[in-house]
């Protein structure tokens, strides 16, 4: 019998919460979209996108979503169809029972500014991807200008991975960008770097915060080397004989820096 009472017990309980979600469910259906509350989760650290423009990304996307049934709204499709747009790396989107969408937004973090040798200006990303300059926000990143051929993405963006060398040539803007990379994950270097300049013969010139010296780079090759051998100059020479020594220090050449005095 007490095993007869746990059979119904059970049975009634599977029952109980089947109607009830069945319930739930129905009431969901009927919950209407009055409204869309979409956060910046860094909008501290870059300003590429605001919640207007998200606001316009969604509605260009899925039409007017107020009004709308919940059910109705594909959040996987409109996740997907958000981070099309260059300045969103990632976007969260979920629904709750008081009527409200839910958009999470995490942008590109940029790591260069690239200004080409015909004026136009656009960030690179920390994955390469190229963004397209905004006129109402500047991140505070190095800055590489000189002879770039690379242009700015208009309609269609660019990743610098994705590129393809002509017949073995060297791909420019993929080695400014590692350079800038590599500048930026070396805390001195990223405090001390302020520019890079791009000269007629496709050396990299760095152009730093302290001192009016160039610094001749090259390619972007050995870089470790190359950064080695310029704060072994910065610590034993620079400190001794002035900042303002130099007016030229090249690190081109393996084994040895030459520098050109004012």
């Amino acid at each position: 019998m007490k095993r007869l009472i746990n059979i119904i017990f059970w049975v009634a309980l599977l029952a109980y919460y089947f109607v009830a979600m069945s319930f739930v469910s129905l009431q969901r259906g009927e919950v209407i979209c009055t409204s869309v509350n979409v956060t910046i989760l860094d909008s501290l650290r870059s300003h590429f996108v605001t919640v207007h423009d998200v606001v316009q990304m969604i509605e260009q996307s899925a039409k007017k979503v107020k009004g709308k049934p919940l059910d109705s709204i594909n959040t996987l499709k409109l996740e997907h169809q958000l981070v099309q747009h260059a300045p969103v790396q990632r976007a969260e989107v979920y629904k709750t029972i008081d009527g409200t969408l839910h958009v999470n937004i995490v942008q590109r973090k940029p790591v260069l500014r690239v200004i080409n040798r015909f004026g136009e200006s656009y960030y690179l990303d920390e994955e390469g991807q190229a963004l397209k300059h905004s006129n109402r926000y500047s991140a505070h990143v190095l800055v590489a200008n000189g002879y770039i051929n690379q242009r700015a993405p208009g309609k269609e963006t660019f990743n610098v991975w994705k590129m393809e060398s002509e017949q073995g040539k060297r791909i420019l803007i993929r080695e400014l960008f590692e350079l800038a990379l590599w500048i930026s994950d070396h805390s001195f270097w990223n405090a001390q770097i302020q520019q890079v300049y791009v000269n007629a013969d496709g050396d990299f010139e760095l152009i730093p915060r302290v001192g009016s010296h160039i610094i001749v780079f090259g390619r972007f090759d050995k870089a470790d080397e190359k950064f080695s051998k310029l704060e072994s100059l910065y610590r034993n020479g620079l400190n001794v004989k002035g900042w303002n020594t130099y007016d030229v220090i090249n690190l081109k050449y393996d084994g040895q820096i030459v520098c050109t005095q004012r």
